[in-house]
């Protein structure tokens, strides 16, 4: 449970006061913690010699050129990012505050336990990661963007801060700052040994030329045709045994993508969106999103294009007869307002207690439909009929999800993510 602590001024000598913040006004700004852990994230150039540990140094520079890149241009975004996460610890120490800092390889729920407040140095991709192993709504997550350059940070304290964070911990001491709530997605599997199933991370995973599959496969149809491994399935678990239900131990902050590992190859499932019945679906695979990611993946894969629109509005200008020529100024600037306007239909807020969902490249033949290719949802079922399926999270751990296994997408309250708004 977080520490905070009241300072006030009592006969000029400083006060300490602790409290819970559980126990706290309901969203009172106070900010005042003991231990914070910072999650760093890994740079290009440390993930190179973390990948080839056994090149020196010249026949990385050599590996990196044949490439195409730059070993001196890594070496410059890496001594950035070292020396704005320098200037986080700097500052938090400076308040008294013990500090640790780690890499994604050595964050563990037992030291998400021991802080605080988790802060990330990094991007969005290293605040997702530090967000993924909270699981409780008092310890707060602050993002700080140590590159601003080469990341947008959109999750993060604003750039301004970036080398300056001693300004902006100024305003979360001084108590100059709102707490933001952001909903998160509480995954729940149920099949045959699902509690067994251990996450890949996606960042580790190194795919070979010859396998795509990877940590996924079920390597007990690995030298198998389909055609045999069809044979083959009387060896699975019969109707009879008893299935599994297991909460995944990570919650989704942007979104959960569902479907073939094989990005080639078309996933076959069956949707259920708030207890309506069953839909049977072939598509590229389902997107499950949250309000913080609406405005991410889930945007790009259905917003409209200013190409489209003309192209929408020139059609509906012919069914209509309509004299208005679409090369018009006019219809040029109605192009941009509607395109806009639909675009900012598919977000919502972080704090809304919902989800929104999207079926990608749908196949809809004299065999199967799509009613509602996406639409917004307070339950998501998904029955897998995939061959070699994941339920990927935030795009860095994927769980696989074969046939006959079911996943629940829910919002819970108890779930949410508290992060801060500076004022």
């Amino acid at each position: 449970m977080a520490r905070v602590f009241l300072r006030c001024m009592c006969k000029n000598k400083l006060v300490k006061r602790t409290f819970c913040v559980q126990n706290a006004p309901k969203d009172r700004a106070v900010f005042q913690p003991e231990r914070v852990l910072v999650l760093s994230k890994m740079s290009r150039l440390e993930f190179e010699k973390h990948k080839q540990p056994y090149l020196s140094e010249q026949e990385l520079k050599g590996r990196l050129a044949a490439r195409g890149s730059s070993y001196e241009g890594l070496m410059k975004r890496h001594r950035i990012h070292t020396r704005n996460l320098e200037s986080v610890t700097e500052a938090l120490r400076s308040h008294g505050v013990e500090v640790r800092v780690v890499q994604k390889h050595e964050y563990t729920p037992e030291k998400v336990k021991w802080a605080d407040v988790i802060m990330s140095a990094g991007g969005d991709g290293t605040f997702l990661m530090a967000a993924s192993h909270i699981l409780t709504r008092d310890k707060p997550l602050i993002g700080v963007n140590t590159d601003p350059s080469r990341s947008e940070g959109f999750l993060c304290l604003p750039k301004k801060y970036c080398g300056k964070f001693s300004q902006a911990l100024e305003l979360l001491l001084f108590g100059k700052f709102r707490w933001r709530w952001r909903n998160r997605i509480r995954i729940t599997l149920e099949g045959y040994q699902v509690s067994l199933i251990d996450p890949v991370d996606l960042d580790d995973l190194e795919l070979g030329a010859h396998d795509h599959l990877g940590p996924h496969r079920d390597y007990r149809y690995q030298s198998e045709s389909d055609d045999e491994r069809v044979l083959n399935l009387a060896e699975c678990p019969s109707d009879s045994e008893e299935k599994e239900t297991t909460v995944l131990p990570i919650r989704a902050l942007n979104e959960i993508f569902i479907g073939e590992t094989r990005a080639s190859r078309t996933s076959y499932y069956e949707l259920s969106v708030d207890g309506r019945r069953w839909e049977k679906q072939k598509s590229s695979g389902l997107t499950v999103c949250t309000g913080t990611g609406s405005s991410s993946w889930s945007l790009h894969i259905n917003q409209l294009t200013y190409q489209s629109t003309r192209e929408i509005l020139r059609i509906v200008n012919e069914e209509t007869n309509s004299r208005v020529s679409v090369d018009t100024d006019v219809i040029a600037r109605v192009a941009d307002r509607v395109m806009h306007r639909y675009n900012n239909s598919l977000m919502f807020d972080a704090s809304e207690p919902k989800m929104t969902y999207t079926v990608r490249d749908p196949i809809i033949n004299g065999v199967f439909s799509v009613k509602c290719p996406r639409g917004f949802a307070r339950r998501i079922t998904v029955r897998s009929r995939c061959w070699d399926a994941c339920l990927a999270v935030d795009g860095a751990s994927s769980f696989q999800f074969n046939d006959g296994a079911m996943a629940y997408l829910e919002i819970f309250p108890e779930d949410a993510l508290r992060t801060v708004v500076l004022d």
